[in-house]
C-alpha cells in the first residue's frame, strides 16, 4: 500500500512540476514577445527615418544652387554670382550630404541590428514552444 502512495506522490509531483514549467515557458514567451513587439516598433521607426533621410539626400544632390539658377523669364537679366558666395554655398551642401550619409550610414547599422535582435528572439520563441511537445 505505501508503495502505490509513494508513486503515486511521484507521479502527481512530476505532473504538477510539469505544469510548473509550462507555465514558465509561457511566461517567457510572453515576455519575449512583447520585448519582440516593441523591437519590432523600433525597427519600423528607425527604417522610416533612413527613407526620409535617405529622401533629403537625394533631394540635395539633386538640387542646383539658388545662385546659379537662370531667371524665370528672357527679359531679366542674368545675375553674375559671388565666388565665394558660391564656394560657400557647395561646401555647405557638401556638408549636409555627408552629415545625410553619416545618417544613414548609423541608422542603416541600427536597423541591423535590431534585425539580428528580432532573429535571435524568434529562435528563443521557437526553442521554447518546441519543448512541451517533446
Amino acid at each position: 500500500m505505501q508503495f502505490i502512495l509513494l508513486l503515486l506522490f511521484f507521479v502527481f509531483a512530476n505532473v504538477i512540476w510539469a505544469n510548473t514549467e509550462a507555465l514558465d515557458q509561457e511566461a517567457q514567451i510572453r515576455e519575449l514577445e512583447k520585448t519582440l513587439t516593441r523591437i519590432q516598433q523600433e525597427s519600423q521607426s528607425t527604417y522610416q527615418q533612413f527613407l526620409m533621410i535617405q529622401e533629403l539626400r537625394r533631394n540635395e544632390m539633386a538640387e542646383v544652387p539658388q545662385a546659379v539658377r537662370l531667371p524665370n523669364s528672357p527679359s531679366q537679366s542674368i545675375p553674375i554670382p559671388n565666388y565665394e558666395d558660391l564656394i560657400q554655398l557647395k561646401q555647405e551642401k557638401q556638408e549636409r550630404i555627408d552629415k545625410y550619409t553619416t545618417d544613414l550610414d548609423h541608422l542603416y547599422a541600427r536597423y541591423r541590428e535590431l534585425e539580428d535582435e528580432k532573429q535571435a528572439i524568434f529562435e528563443q520563441i521557437r526553442s521554447l514552444a518546441k519543448k512541451p511537445e517533446e
